[in-house]
Formats: structure tokens, C-alpha cells, sequence
């Protein structure tokens, strides 16, 4: 009975690295983004920052009733809040939506 060795599949070499463009060695490019000014966030907009109308404002600016925005409202197709009395205060952003725009009066 002869032996046959059986031969292993052939590895392939990794593939070479590339070389970057860049001629900027890494810590003068690490300078060079530390050099630049820092960007400040704009504040958040908050209730009190926020531009808003008052229900029957919002009304009148659109040809929406009143119960027609108190449903979108609870809907979630218009964003607004109510205030500490109750009273809803919709946000001036709706006005942009595709649905209120073509709305305007």
C-alpha cells in the first residue's frame, strides 16, 4: 500500500498596504486640527425660546377650525404644547409643513 500525502491549498500573500497622498506626517496633521477654532452649538430651543401661536392665532392664519388643529394636534401632524392653563400653543415650525403650507391664508 503506498502513501499518498495529500497537498495543502496554496495560502495567498495579504494584500500590500497603500500608501496615502498625504505627504503631512500624522502629528503635524494632529497640530493642524487642534490649531482650528472650535464651532459652538447654537442654544436649544426651549418652550419659552420657541416661536408659538396661540390656537385661535393659528386658526386664523389657516384654514383649519379649531377642532380640525386639536385633532392634527393629537394626531401628531401639528407639534405644539398647552401652557399652564391649558391653552394650546402651536409651534410657528408647522407652518412649513407641506400640509399646513398649502393651507395659508
Amino acid at each position: 500500500m503506498k502513501m499518498v500525502a495529500k497537498s495543502q491549498p496554496k495560502k495567498s500573500k495579504p494584500a500590500p498596504k497603500k500608501k496615502t497622498s498625504k505627504s503631512v506626517p500624522k502629528k503635524a496633521a494632529a497640530a493642524k486640527k487642534s490649531a482650528a477654532p472650535k464651532k459652538t452649538k447654537p442654544a436649544k430651543a426651549t418652550a419659552s425660546t420657541v416661536k408659538a401661536y396661540s390656537l385661535a392665532e393659528f386658526v386664523k392664519m389657516t384654514y383649519l377650525t379649531e377642532n380640525g388643529v386639536k385633532a392634527w394636534l393629537k394626531q401628531g401632524r401639528l407639534s405644539g404644547r398647552q401652557n399652564e392653563t391649558g391653552e394650546w400653543m402651536i409651534d410657528a415650525s408647522n407652518l412649513d409643513a407641506p400640509y399646513v403650507k398649502r393651507l395659508g391664508r
